[in-house]
Order: C-alpha cells, then sequence, then structure tokens
C-alpha cells in the first residue's frame, strides 16, 4: 500500500503558542505517573 505523505508550513508563532496550550492543558504518562507520586507522598506525609 503507498504511503501518502503531507506537508506543510507552519508560521513559528503559531506552533510556540500551541505547543504552550499542549503543555498547559495536556499531560503525557511520565508526567502522569509524577504527579500521582508526588500526590501519594503528600498523602502519606499527612497521615
Amino acid at each position: 500500500m503507498p504511503k501518502k505523505i503531507i506537508s506543510f508550513t507552519i508560521d513559528n508563532n503559531l506552533f510556540l503558542k500551541w505547543k504552550n496550550y499542549v503543555k498547559l492543558n495536556f499531560i503525557n504518562s511520565s508526567q502522569l505517573i509524577e504527579k500521582l507520586m508526588e500526590n501519594h507522598l503528600e498523602n502519606e506525609a499527612k497521615k
């Protein structure tokens, strides 16, 4: 099956805004694990 390749150009400012938006509003798996560990340690410290 042939592959289709899409190519486009994006304004650098728009790209940087998108990157910041994603960083603020989304979380990747390693960040999720880190957050869960921090919450667990905080809860253990409160006991």
